[in-house]
């Protein structure tokens, strides 16, 4: 993976080109806002050392000190060699840099290899929801304290808001 670059950008070229990599991804789902990712407090690009883009992930928009992961997305030309675990070890990096002091994300039950991701660079699983969406899917809840004075269990409540708790 020594040829893969993971970089921040704010370039609206290359946020076009990573939105059509999301766009293309093959679980469809929803569909992605384009101006709700551009917005986000960081994007960060898997490059190839000829330019080419081959990942992205974000740290969602948002302000203060707690962070939402999203936007995951390897070409599927490329899966399989660390590059996922690369994005989400350089969102940790950014999000320490920006000051946030939890990070925390969503994943869909089925989505195991995102589970695996967020475990292996330190998340905890939280707890499970039904999706907002109204879809019956189940939402896996984890969250990665960055600094020791975090009581996460009340930022994790305050979070969920009303969403039913899958039993």
């Amino acid at each position: 993976m020594s040829d893969i670059q993971f970089v921040i950008s704010e370039q609206p070229e290359e946020l076009a080109l990573a939105a059509q990599l999301i766009d293309g991804r093959d679980d469809n789902a929803h569909p992605l806002d384009h101006q709700v990712f551009f917005d986000s407090r960081a994007v960060i690009l898997a490059k190839t050392l000829k330019g080419e883009i081959v990942g992205c992930a974000a740290i969602k928009a948002g302000k203060g000190t707690v962070g939402e992961l999203g936007y995951l997305v390897v070409s599927s030309h490329y899966r399989r060699q660390g590059i996922a675990q690369g994005l989400t070890q350089k969102r940790i990096e950014v999000a320490k840099a920006l000051g946030i002091s939890i990070l925390y994300a969503t994943i869909r039950a089925e989505n195991t290899s995102s589970q695996a991701n967020l475990l292996k660079a330190g998340f905890q699983f939280w707890r499970d929801y039904l999706s907002i969406r109204g879809t019956g899917n189940t939402v896996g809840w984890y969250y990665l304290a960055l600094s020791t004075n975090v009581d996460a269990e009340a930022i994790m409540l305050s979070l969920v808001g009303d969403r039913i708790q899958a039993v």
